[in-house]
């Protein structure tokens, strides 16, 4: 039995939360209800489906939590041939993934929403084998797969065009040994990666600066490997957990390759568990299980070992006659950055429809109102951020609306940049924008109202991070 206790211990940065005693593992964990899945993922999550590896049946979705929707990212028009492994950008713009095309696995670079196909930043044509690509947390590195050796490269663009130069071999020893799976740490200091095949897969370890590698986690007689790194330098990877069932099993280790290795307590001891990726900043990991037959999508509380289905999201489903694999998810994680957060208004109708009130995360019974009648436009609602922050989404929950405004950033409350704007507002009800801008204030600034009344939300939403 491990305890909360002796699991912080050992992995120390893990639980950032308070939470009960948990076992390193539970036969067939139930599932929390849909109804408690934790609202403060907002984010996307990328995933591909395949019926076997290789086969030709490889698609890349993508779920999107605040939107509620799901869709195929893949298509057929691209000429790409089992896509998969699937990351996304810094600023969740771009996803990095590998497929074959041109009769040899390449990496791609696609701009999310584009028409166009993706960019193919390797252009093999046979001549070598791009796989597992990952990038650095600043989004200028790529490291991958290369014919068997880590490589890394620098990724640049030129009029908006990407492509990969100066690629460094890190490992060199492949053919006699195949290194796989790169991830870099959120320095960039070091590369974790899998070295061997089978049951001879180990955990490796690898300093930029100095080249030197040492053994990460390599237990005799079991697969460790498909490391990825929490932003605090946590790292979550599969490990079998015994030599004869070969289930899989996530663990957290710290970046000390001395430090002792510990279960994730949302594993199933009995079934197999794979493709972790961890949300940083909090415990909850999205990973694959087949508890329920296949392989399927899950959340998971490192800290708790509380476990979510992700079927509730459709995610789960099988496109085909035959059981299809749900695996390597990636998640770009965003919040909600103006809850709770000071906020100012032109004007408010009286002293309890104050613009606090649409910062209060309450989106149906307290509002902000303005000012009613002739000759009061403009009208805006403002909220500080704190921080310069990058914005990617607002939902506006319109009491009152507005037929003409505008989102509006600033760094200073001073000077305003224009980052949305209509003239066919609605009258009512739940508005969701995808945005791009930046800044540490955001306004709402209405110039015609929508109705009689002066402009009322309910709630304004920023989201970014």
């Amino acid at each position: 039995m491990i305890t909360k206790r002796r699991f912080c211990a050992v992995v120390a940065a893990v639980c950032l939360n308070a939470a009960p005693a948990v076992a390193g593992c539970v036969s067939n964990p139930p599932n929390q209800s849909d109804s408690t899945f934790p609202a403060s993922l907002a984010g996307k999550l990328a995933f591909h489906r395949y019926v076997s590896y290789g086969d030709g049946t490889s698609q890349i979705y993508l779920y999107d939590f605040r939107a509620h929707a799901l869709s195929q990212i893949s298509a057929a028009s691209w000429g790409i041939s089992d896509p998969m492994n699937a990351v996304f950008s810094r600023d969740g713009a771009w996803l990095l993934f590998m497929g074959v095309k041109n009769n040899a696995w390449n990496i791609f670079l696609y701009p999310l929403g584009s028409a166009n196909p993706p960019f193919n930043l390797t252009n093999s044509t046979g001549g070598t084998r791009n796989e597992d690509p990952k990038f650095s947390a600043d989004g200028t590195k790529i490291v991958f797969k290369q014919n068997g050796d880590v490589k890394i490269a620098t990724l640049s663009f030129s009029a908006g065009v990407p492509s990969l130069s100066a690629p460094t071999n890190l490992t060199g020893t492949a053919p006699t040994t195949e290194n796989s799976m790169p991830f870099l740490a959120p320095d960039a200091s070091a590369v974790y990666f899998a070295t061997g095949s089978g049951a001879t897969l180990g955990l490796h370890k690898l300093t930029l600066a100095t080249g030197a590698s040492v053994t990460f986690d390599a237990p005799s007689g079991l697969a460790a490997y498909y490391p990825i790194v929490r932003g605090d330098g946590q790292v979550f990877y599969a490990r079998w957990a015994d030599a004869v069932s070969r289930n899989d099993q996530i663990y957290i280790k710290t970046a000390d390759y001395l430090s002792t290795p510990v279960q994730a307590p949302f594993n199933d001891c009995i079934s197999g568990n794979s493709d972790p990726w961890p949300v940083s900043g909090t415990n909850y990991v999205f990973f694959s299980s087949t508890t329920a037959g296949g392989y399927q999508l899950y959340l998971g509380d490192a800290a708790s070992g509380l476990r979510w289905s992700l079927t509730q999201f459709g995610v789960n489903a099988n496109l085909y006659t035959t059981q299809t694999a749900k695996l390597g998810s990636s998640y770009f994680a965003i919040s909600n950055l103006s809850q709770g957060r000071p906020a100012a208004a032109s004007t408010s109708y009286n002293a309890s429809l104050t613009p606090d009130k649409a910062f209060d995360g309450n989106t149906t019974t307290t509002r902000w109102d303005s000012l009613e009648g002739s000759g009061v436009d403009p009208q805006w609602l403002s909220v500080d951020l704190g921080a310069v922050k990058t914005i990617v989404g607002l939902d506006l929950y319109w009491d009152a609306g507005a037929l003409v405004y505008a989102i509006q950033t600033s760094n200073d409350n001073a000077t305003w940049t224009t980052i949305y704007s209509t003239t066919s507002g609605v009258a009512w009800g739940h508005v969701a924008l995808n945005v791009a801008g930046s800044g540490r204030y955001v306004r709402m600034y209405g110039t015609q109202r929508a109705t009689p009344w002066g402009y009322s939300l309910d709630e304004m939403q920023v989201w970014g991070y």
